[in-house]
């Protein structure tokens, strides 16, 4: 079994190839139109993508079902008795609430949670493919990765304009106001923070996104190697180091999102 190869791949290779090959030849899609550095010459595949749909997929069920189990009733007072997919996903949502609550507040937390806890989900759906035979986590290619980042920092920023103004939004990038030499206040530091603040903001999505794929590529290929080597009792330990790998890197992505978010939030307040 391949790299790239998955139990789709394997079970439809005729269908796969010829996939494949329609859209590595269609324009936009399968051109690539610039190589440098480390993007050079790849394997093309649309396995991911499956990936991420197939984590699509089991969200919009889990959610469904995790729905339905809250017009019993109890309307979701009482926990459910068995530990069955609505609980876990309910005990999923209030862990990724009250993560979110504590960095911004339960009424910023209430109004972003669809957001936020969207992109949890999602996340953490695609790395577990990892540790599942013939499936493979979306989460391990940088175009995942960075679609998810940059659209991050597209949301964050638009959050801070849209509170604090486009004015007061490059004030904060400029640095604060203070008096020289008996002068009036003035943002004396802007040739210095300017520069060091667009720095950081566009390292945002870099990191967020290379810290995501490293980790799910080294935890991917550690247990695909012990998987191919002793298929018994040897990988289990693995397995659950990857699990761990898995709620790290889908804590930390999240994390991150809120704290950027939250930052962005606050600066209404810090200006006015």
């Amino acid at each position: 079994m391949g790299e790239h190869d998955t139990f789709y791949t394997l079970l439809m290779p005729e269908f796969w190839a010829r996939l494949t090959r329609t859209a590595a030849e269609t324009p936009v899609i399968g051109e690539r139109h610039w190589k440098a550095l480390m993007f050079q010459e790849t394997h093309y595949t649309l396995t991911h993508v499956v990936a991420a749909l197939l984590a699509a997929v089991f969200i919009i069920i889990a959610a469904s079902i995790y729905r339905n189990s809250l017009q019993d009733e109890s309307e979701g007072v009482v926990p459910p008795s068995s530990w069955n997919l609505a609980a876990m996903t309910g005990n999923f949502v209030n862990a990724t609430f009250n993560l979110t609550a504590d960095v911004m507040g339960e009424d910023n937390a209430k109004k972003w949670l669809p957001f936020i806890g969207t992109f949890a989900l999602f996340i953490f759906c695609c790395n577990i493919q990892g540790l599942i035979p013939g499936l493979l986590p979306a989460t391990d290619t940088l175009k995942t990765n960075l679609a998810l980042a940059l659209l991050v920092f597209l949301v964050y920023n638009v959050v801070a304009i849209k509170e604090q103004g486009l004015v007061g939004y490059v004030q904060h990038l400029c640095g604060p106001k203070f008096s020289v030499f008996g002068l009036p206040e003035f943002r004396w530091l802007f040739p210095l923070m300017l520069p060091i603040e667009l720095a950081s903001h566009i390292a945002r999505p870099i990191s967020l996104s290379l810290r995501l794929m490293g980790n799910m590529v080294a935890d991917h290929k550690v247990v695909g190697a012990m998987l191919m080597l002793v298929p018994l009792a040897l990988p289990i330990p693995f397995l659950l180091l990857g699990t761990l790998v898995c709620i790290v890197q889908t804590l930390v992505f999240t994390l991150l999102t809120v704290i950027y978010l939250a930052l962005a939030l606050e600066h209404d307040e810090e200006h006015h």
